[in-house]
This record gives structure tokens, sequence and C-alpha cells, in this order.
């Protein structure tokens, strides 16, 4: 099979469209054409008949790659997630695969490219839109390549497993996956003192060149925030570093209960975003995704446009158990009246008067039976929706119980953008048999759910899905955690719960090559997923 990818790799080289040949310039060719000409082959020619990581010997894409991984750092032994042709190596990372180019990362084409794709190592970054790679090819010979982004041959993505140097940006819009990575945790010291942080306390925290960021150009993170064993019921409020913290709410938390919740957040000039806490707590931050400068996620500082304790587009006083509210979005916080798809919201339940859910949804549709935020008896809770902007510039907001109800919007979505937002779906639910065997989910189980072609999601062209994970009356204290099917399950937790406890997350998880993901429990629950929408290939 791979003997075939090397045939049919080399065959449409040796054929590039003279149009596009400007953009695909041959530095050199051969191992001593090129070692002549100052540009070597990292001692492959010494090794070339040695196999790497199952690949085909000799001249052969993906065997000279795998030789590269592994001379930096890499295991011999074949990762798990890999099989099949060049083209599905992309699929087989999809948590390590970005737009951004770095030397020592894989330079890697799908099918669009060719039948079976290709992978290459880069040498050099001289700009976001040019790379210098190096390759070898079954039935070719070894070269180095200068490759820019205009000339339609620009790979399809950069996989970081060993890089070598930094991430530089690429100049493209589009919203960025990131294999999830601390960067904080005031409980081992990282990037902050080992304490927990005083009430009123606030943390600056450097994002942009860590966890395979570029140390340049990211706008908005998405950052997976944990509040652990808080003293007093509060809140964490997150804004670009160097400007005026906001009115607004990111998390909310009880006494000693810990929290974690998916948080968008402008990143400052200095590449680093500022956390406040109302009450003492430890914290701790994963990255799991960001947007560039000028990119499709839009808007400055969280704006607060709902609060029914003040007034605030709502009349001051508790929206009623089974009530609904219809905000209108556009036109304000900097959305735009014409041109925005979804907002990106914090919606909040402040003291309500026993446990219940809120469920935000396009106004116009019918409710969907797929809330977002949980919140307990005079527990304030909140969460992040992206939700579709219905009828008339506005969402909808319902409750299920008696609580104060209030809603920052922290950025906006235009159609044409490669964020889609859904009307919420529910497309797994253990508590009543739904795409899964009815009953709690075993602890350490990991039940497959398939997202592609369903709730709204194309069956191609997807690279992740935006969803909430809730688990509902867990048996002991545990944790969810989201990943990409056919792949490795991160280190770090999507949500934790404690024993009895109703908690959800947004979630934003790359597809496996089958178009699911997974969910394990960490202990036995009752598992429900709902889709909010999905981000384009």
């Amino acid at each position: 099979m791979l003997l075939a990818i090397g045939v049919l790799v080399a065959g449409l080289m040796a054929n590039v469209p003279a149009a596009r040949a400007a953009e695909w310039i041959v530095l050199c060719t051969g191992y001593d054409g090129c070692a002549a000409a100052g540009y070597p082959n990292a001692g492959y020619l010494a090794v070339s008949s040695t196999s790497y990581w199952s690949q085909y010997t000799g001249h052969n894409c993906t065997n000279y790659v795998a030789y590269r991984m592994v001379k930096n750092g890499m295991p011999t032994a074949r990762p798990a997630s890999l099989s099949g042709n060049a083209s599905n190596w992309g699929p087989s990372f999809p948590m390590e695969t970005t737009a951004n180019p770095a030397v020592g990362s894989i330079a890697w084409w799908d099918t669009s490219f060719s039948t079976s794709g290709h992978v290459a190592y880069v040498e050099r970054v001289v700009s976001s839109t040019e790379i210098i790679i190096s390759e070898d090819n079954w039935g070719g010979d070894f070269r180095w390549r200068r490759v820019t982004l205009g000339g339609g041959l620009w790979p399809k993505g950069f996989i970081h497993l060993k890089d070598q140097g930094p991430t530089v940006a690429a100049p493209a819009r589009t919203f960025q996956l990131a294999k999830p990575a601390r960067i904080l945790d005031t409980r081992t010291g990282l990037a902050a003192a080992k304490a927990p942080v005083p009430a009123g306390g606030a943390l600056t925290v450097p994002v942009s060149g860590r966890a395979g960021l570029p140390s340049t150009g990211v706008g908005t993170v998405l950052l997976n925030i944990n509040a652990t064993a808080p003293a007093a019921a509060g809140y964490l409020t997150v804004h670009a570093s160097g400007t005026t913290q906001p009115n607004s709410r990111e998390l909310s938390y009880g006494a000693g209960v810990t929290v974690t919740k998916l948080v968008a957040a402008r990143v400052g000039a200095d590449g680093k975003v500022r956390i406040y806490t109302s009450a003492r707590t430890d914290l701790s931050a994963d990255v799991v995704g960001w947007s560039p400068v000028g990119g499709y996620v839009s808007g400055g500082a969280a704006v607060r446009v709902l609060d029914t304790r003040t007034g605030l587009a709502a009349p001051k006083a508790r929206l009623a158990a089974g009530g609904t509210l219809n905000l209108v979005v556009t036109g304000k916080a900097g959305v735009p009246t014409s041109g925005a798809g979804s907002v990106l919201l914090d919606v909040s339940a402040s003291a309500p008067s026993t446990g219940g859910w809120l469920t935000t949804w396009p106004t116009g549709a019918a409710r969907p039976g797929a809330p977002q935020v949980r919140y307990e008896t005079a527990r304030a809770s909140t969460g992040l929706v992206q939700a579709r902007i219905g009828t008339g510039g506005a969402v909808s907001v319902h409750s299920t119980a008696q609580t104060d109800v209030m809603v920052d919007i922290v950025g906006w979505l235009p159609t044409t953008g490669d964020q889609v937002a859904v009307t919420p779906a529910r497309i797994l639910d253990s508590e009543t048999g739904l795409a899964i065997t009815k009953g709690r989910v075993a602890a350490g189980a990991a039940p497959l759910v398939k997202v592609a072609g369903r709730a709204g999601v194309p069956t191609s062209g997807v690279k992740a899905v935006v969803a909430t994970v809730t688990a509902v009356a867990p048996t002991a204290a545990g944790y969810l955690t989201a990943y990409p099917s056919g792949t490795t399950e991160p280190a770090y937790a999507s949500v934790k719960y404690a024993p009895g406890q109703t908690v959800v997350n947004t979630v934003v998880i790359p597809l496996g090559a089958d178009g699911s993901i997974r969910v394990r429990a960490g202990s036995a629950a009752y598992l429900k997923v709902d889709v909010l929408g999905y981000v384009r290939a």
C-alpha cells in the first residue's frame, strides 16, 4: 500500500503543472547532488534500508519522515494512531495538525494533492507563506524544495510531533485547534506562584509562544480553566492583558466545588491573558485552540448585554421557572447588524431557586432538548455557548427554574467563516439509550460518538465539532475527557465532577478519521453529548 503511495506521489511530482512550477521550486536532487549544494539528508542515506514506523524502506516519503521524527526524539515504535497512506497522516494526528509551519514539523498533503497524499520534513520556515522542505519518494529521488502559499501546492497542514523551532502563525483567518496542553497550575507552580490565588487577586498568564502556539499573531485563545477547591463562592473574569477588567464572568464556582469551564479570551498585545478571581482558589488552565489576529473570531473585551438583576435588556426581575427571554445581539458589543452568523456568549444563572438548566438557541426556532448550562440550588453557574443568531438578530434563553440570568457577548462569527453554529441537538444519551446502551457508562469506558452526518454536521469537510459533554449522577468523583477517535486520550480532562453531581462543559474536539469522537468517563456516570456547531476543514 505504501509502495503505491510512493509511485503515485513521485509520478505527480514529475508532472507538476507549469503554472505551479514557480511555486514548487526544486533546490537540489539526489543525495550526492544535494550534499554538494549544501543540502544534507540528515544521515538518511546511511540507514535508508531500515524501516521506520513500519514504512517501506529506501526512496519513500513516509519512511524518510518517520526517520526524521525518530532522529528528533520520537519513539522507534510506530504511533498507534498511524495507519494507511500518507494522506492519512493528518487525520491520524488531528490534535497535532495545524495550519502553522515550524522547523521539524511534517508538511502534509491530503488527497487533493494526489490520490495517496504526501509528507515531507520542514527544514526552514522563511515566513508564514514560504517554507523549505526535504523529501524522499519511491520511484523518484531525494530532494529539497521551496514551497510558497500562492502556488496551489501549499501543504494541507503541518503535523507537530517533535518540532525543532517555534511555530510561525499562518496568514489564514481560520480557527486553529491545539492538543490540550497545560500552561498554568498554581498547585504545582507552573507559570505562577505555588499557592492559591487570593480573593480579589489576578494572574497574568503568557499564552503566545507556548503549547505550540506561535509567538505572535494570536488574537483569541480557548482555555479550559479549572477553579479547584475555592474558599468561597465566586467567579473568574478572563480578559486581554493590559486592558481594563470588564464587568463579565467566564466561570462561576461554589465554595469547595471544583469547576471546569471552557473560556474564550482575547490575548493582549504582550501575548498574555489576565485571570481575576473574586474568591481564594487554585487555578489551572489548558490551551485547546486559538484564532489569529484578524481571524474569523471577532470581538473585543466581553460585554454584558443582559442582566435581570439590574434590568439590563430585560425586566428587573428573576426569570420565572419555565420562562424565556429573547435577546437581540446584533448591533451590540461590536456584533454587526448583518453578516454575523453566530455569537459566543457566556450565559450565567445567579441564585437559582432550585437545580435546573439554561438553554440558548436561535430565536424563531423550536426550543431544543439540549441545554448548555447546569446550575444547582442557590449556586451561580456560567457556560460558554456558541449560539446561532435567529429571527430579528436575537437568541432566546430559557430556564427550567426561577433564577436571575446574565449574558455576556465574548465574540461573534461571520456567516462566511469556518465555524458554523447549528440549533443544539442531542446525539448521545446513556440515560435514555440514545445511540448507546441505556445505563451509566462504566468507569474507564470511552464510548464512540459518531458526529459526522448528524445534527446538522456534514458528512465530510469537517475539522472539529463544538459540543457539550454532560455527566449525570456519577457514582464517584471522576471526569469526562473528550478526544478524537483513533487517538490517544490526552492528559487533561474536559470536565470534572463529584459524586452525584451533574456537570456540563463545552468542548471543541477534532474528529477522528471516521468522523467520530470518544468520551471517557473516569467513574461510572450517565453521559450526554449535544452538538452546538462545527469547524469546517
